[in-house]
């Protein structure tokens, strides 16, 4: 029991470690939406963007809730990676390389694992860290994509406050030349300026903040957690694996010894299911022959029994006669 309590011990710590990228993505969203909440009452933020007849806005918060749906899918799915990363060094550090089975499973650290079995098969070299950086491309991907929207939402407020400046340069335009003529047209002339003016600020304001602040850090805390993943798997493979990726004999005999300690485990699972089978073909046996025995009993004190038995007695009684009255009538 008191061998046991480090190993869980270190357990736990490493599912509390896992779970780092999932706690750091909620605690920032938290903090973005209670940010974004005090900014949209204090600037009346979502009633502009209901009255935004550019559209630019609602391009802008499209951008941001798909940015936010892929960062949130990802970070869920290196935390299962993460998860994973630390049974794997676990297993490696206690059993080598060698000792691991390959699984073929949908993780990325799976796939290193399944890949070096490959390599080391095949009697090879291998480049761990070109290995891990091929492996975690795609999800570098994903989070440099994350990345981009939010650089895209800035150019889209940037665009938005051109788009602005041009109404408002517009609606003073025709505000000038209404002067003194026609106070409707003035009017008009200024409200259209004030729009233009409306949607150059608030879509700059949206889209440096939404996009420049707050997609731009979702996509960091993924990033950072490859980078995390990738030096937990390059550390374990360095230190705790590096003697099983070195092609040389005694690699082989790890291998051997470990292949034999699987296939010894193997022959006594297989023992423990034949001791188990012969019991119960045993027992079914020994039901068998006590139906058996029943069905007898019950059968000798069966009237049924007695008439067949009669029947065939007088049947082998007349098979001769019959047998030569047939003879007869064919000469």
């Amino acid at each position: 029991m008191a061998e046991d309590t480090p190993k869980n011990v270190y357990q736990n710590a490493a599912d509390q470690r896992a779970l780092r990228t999932f706690a750091l993505w909620m605690g920032w969203a938290i903090s973005a939406i209670t940010v974004f909440a005090m900014m949209s009452r204090k600037a009346n933020v979502l009633e502009f963007i209901q009255q935004d007849q550019t559209r630019v806005t609602w391009l802008i918060v499209g951008m941001f809730v798909l940015g936010v749906a892929v960062s949130f899918v990802q970070a869920m799915k290196l935390t299962t990676e993460w998860f994973r990363a630390y049974r794997i060094a676990s297993l490696i550090e206690s059993k080598g390389l060698a000792g691991i089975q390959q699984r073929g499973g949908g993780h990325i650290v799976d796939h290193i694992v399944d890949a070096l079995h490959v390599i080391v098969e095949r009697n090879g070299r291998a480049d761990v860290d070109a290995l891990i950086d091929v492996e975690f491309s795609a999800q570098h991907r994903v989070s440099q994509f994350a990345g981009l929207l939010g650089n895209l939402m800035i150019t889209l407020g940037l665009i938005g406050t051109v788009l602005g400046m041009t109404i408002t340069m517009n609606g003073l335009n025709g505000a000038l030349g209404s002067l003194g003529t026609d106070d409707t047209l003035l009017v008009e002339g200024l409200r259209s300026a004030m729009n233009g003016m409306g949607v150059a600020f608030y879509t700059t304001l949206i889209g440096s903040v939404l996009g420049g602040v707050l997609l731009r850090v979702f996509s960091w805390i993924t990033d950072a957690s490859i980078n995390g993943l990738q030096d937990l798997m390059l550390r374990t493979c360095v230190v705790h694996a590096s003697a099983d990726l070195e092609p040389s004999d005694e690699r082989d005999f790890r291998a051997l010894d470990a292949t034999v300690q699987q296939l010894q485990s193997r022959v006594e699972l297989l023992n423990l299911a034949l001791q188990a089978s012969r019991e119960e073909m045993g027992s079914l046996r020994n039901e068998a022959s006590k139906m058996h025995t029943e069905l007898g009993q019950l059968a000798d004190n069966d009237p049924i029994r007695k008439m067949a038995a009669g029947h065939a007695r007088y049947a082998l009684s007349i098979r001769p006669n019959l047998l030569t009255r047939l003879f007869r009538r064919r000469d």
